[in-house]
C-alpha cells in the first residue's frame, strides 16, 4: 500500500526509469536514455531520503529538470516534452497537465489527438489515485507511451503546417 506522496513519487520515477532503461537497450541514442534513467534514479533517492516531504525535494526537482532538458537536447531519444510530469503529481495532489492540443489540420489527426488525450487523462488519474505499488509501473509506462504518441501527432501537424 502506498502511504505517502513521497513514496508514490519515488515509485513513479522508478517506473519511468525502468521503462526508459528497457527501451534504451537497442536504441541508437542509448547513452542519453541511460543518463535520463540515472537522473530519474536520483529523483527516487531524493524522495526516499525525505519520506515526509510535503513538496518535491530540491534534488528531485533539479534532477527532473535536468532529465527534461537532456531529453529536449536529444530528440533522437524520442522522449516527449513533459514526460516526467507524472512524478510530482502525488506531491501536488492533482494529475499532471496534459500536453497542449495540437489543432490538427486533418479530422483524422484531430480525432486521434482527442482520443489519446482522453486516455492520457484517465491513465494519469489512475496513476495518481492508485494505492497499489504493483500498478504504478503499468500506469507510468502507459503514460509515457501516450505522451510520446501525442508528441508524434504534434510533430506531424507541425510538419504539415510548414508544407
Amino acid at each position: 500500500m502506498i502511504t505517502t506522496p513521497s513514496q508514490h513519487a519515488a515509485l513513479i520515477a522508478s517506473a519511468l526509469a525502468d521503462a526508459i532503461r528497457s527501451g534504451a537497450k537497442q536504441h541508437p541514442d542509448r547513452g542519453a536514455l541511460e543518463r535520463i534513467a540515472e537522473l530519474l534514479d536520483t529523483v527516487v533517492i531524493a524522495f526516499v531520503d525525505e519520506p515526509d516531504a510535503v513538496s518535491a525535494p530540491a534534488d528531485a526537482a533539479l534532477a527532473l529538470q535536468d532529465a527534461e532538458v537532456l531529453a529536449a537536447r536529444s530528440p533522437g531519444a524520442g522522449l516527449p516534452l513533459g514526460f516526467t510530469a507524472a512524478v510530482l503529481a502525488p506531491a501536488r495532489g492533482q494529475a499532471p497537465e496534459l500536453p497542449v492540443p495540437v489543432g490538427a489540420a486533418s479530422p483524422q489527426l484531430a480525432e486521434q489527438d482527442a482520443r489519446l488525450r482522453a486516455r492520457l487523462a484517465l491513465v494519469e488519474e489512475w496513476l495518481l489515485d492508485t494505492q497499489h505499488p504493483d500498478m504504478v509501473p503499468a500506469y507510468a509506462s502507459m503514460s509515457l507511451t501516450l505522451r510520446t504518441k501525442l508528441a508524434h501527432i504534434a510533430a506531424a501537424v507541425a510538419v504539415g503546417s510548414r508544407a
